[in-house]
């Protein structure tokens, strides 16, 4: 994965708001820490080279949100509407996506870790070299959605749903779940443990498995 170009001596303190009356509705080069933003409307705002940290969004709606080499660090993104999103380079740690919706979104080279996506909407979107790493998937809801060199490790995805997404190639075998929403053409080619891919002999076929 190729990580964002962020040079943080280059970073100057901004208000996020300032995005408003920005020309092209761009924001760069900027430093922001600690700000809370509550249901904020924007169409098509754009981020280059920036570094968040502690910032809080609760509830906003950003509509083709364009992130390019940003990175997001102990942030909250609760519930926001963030549809059609295209992010380039960009990092989240120790960060919380908790109902956020990112359907049809475009990622990549983009990495989670330690991060919550429970409940978050990844539906129809297109993943091209995304990790997530330690992070919370819970309820997730990933239909239609194609996933091109993504890595899960550690992850708990509990209740996830990836029904009519490919898993082809991705890696279970760190992460956990008492149940998965597949069908079993999604999970073909998929690596798992014994214990996940008895769970899918009984959910398919109504295989019992015994140890």
């Amino acid at each position: 994965m190729n990580a964002p170009r962020l040079a943080m001596a280059a970073l100057s303190p901004v208000e996020f708001t300032s995005i408003k009356q920005a020309e092209d509705h761009l924001l760069q080069f900027g430093d922001l820490q600690g700000q809370t933003i509550e249901k904020m409307t924007q169409e098509h705002p754009m981020v280059d080279q920036c570094y968040f940290k502690g910032m809080t969004f609760l509830g906003d709606t950003f509509e083709r949100f364009e992130l390019t080499d940003v990175v997001f660090e102990n942030c909250t993104l609760a519930n926001c509407q963030l549809t059609g999103a295209s992010w380039y380079r960009v990092q989240f740690k120790n960060c919380k996506l908790v109902g956020t919706t990112l359907d049809h979104a475009v990622l990549k080279d983009v990495a989670f870790q330690d991060c919550d996506l429970s409940l978050a909407n990844l539906n129809q979107a297109k993943l091209t070299n995304v990790t997530f790493t330690d992070s919370r998937l819970q309820e997730l809801n990933c239909l239609e959605t194609q996933l091109r060199q993504v890595k899960l490790g550690g992850c708990d995805l509990d209740a996830a749903d990836f029904t009519e997404t490919s898993l082809k190639k991705i890696d279970l075998t760190t992460c956990t779940f008492t149940t998965l929403q597949v069908t079993a053409v999604d999970v073909r080619g998929c690596r798992m443990t014994t214990e996940q891919a008895a769970y899918c002999a009984q959910l398919f076929l109504g295989v019992d498995w015994l140890a």
